[in-house]
């Protein structure tokens, strides 16, 4: 049993189950050696036959039966793949969607976050300009008085 076996849940559908195995079953090497050992078998009676239209009828009906029904197995099997495949990727989209959500909720409370400690930062640097300016003032003042002194 492969690891891609593995992770396909049980079906408890019997078509499905028979759908799957036979689509595993068709693409192994045996499943080709089996049809070129019939043909190979159907091709040796051909002088028996005179390779008459029976023995070519013979051939054709049966490749279009086993080509009609393999249609609807590998088609059901398939659909259910695109099925699977479109809910892992929905689910993907899903939590794509949440971590991005959770991002902007991060940054946001990052920016709150530099806000609250610039803030302390910027009012010290206020009241810093205020009193380098109080400083300006007393000196441009003393400079006044002297001139006019």
């Amino acid at each position: 049993m492969t690891a891609e076996q593995q992770t396909v849940p049980a079906r408890e559908n019997v078509f499905e189950r028979f759908a799957d195995w036979m689509s595993y079953a068709i693409g192994r090497p045996g499943a080709f050696l089996l049809a070129l050992l019939i043909v190979a078998i159907w091709a040796t009676f051909g002088p028996l036959a005179s390779f008459s239209n029976t023995w070519q009828l013979i051939i054709n009906t049966g490749t279009t039966i086993v080509t009609f029904l393999m249609v609807f197995l590998l088609s059901n099997a398939s659909n259910r793949i695109t099925e699977s495949q479109d809910r892992i990727l929905a689910n993907i989209f899903s939590e794509e969607e949440r971590v991005k959500t959770e991002e902007q909720l991060i940054r946001k409370v990052l920016d709150r976050m530099d806000v609250r400690h610039i803030q302390p930062i910027l009012k010290h640097l206020d009241e810093q300009d205020h009193q380098i300016a109080a400083v300006e003032e007393r000196i441009l003042a003393a400079i006044q008085a002297r001139s006019a002194g």
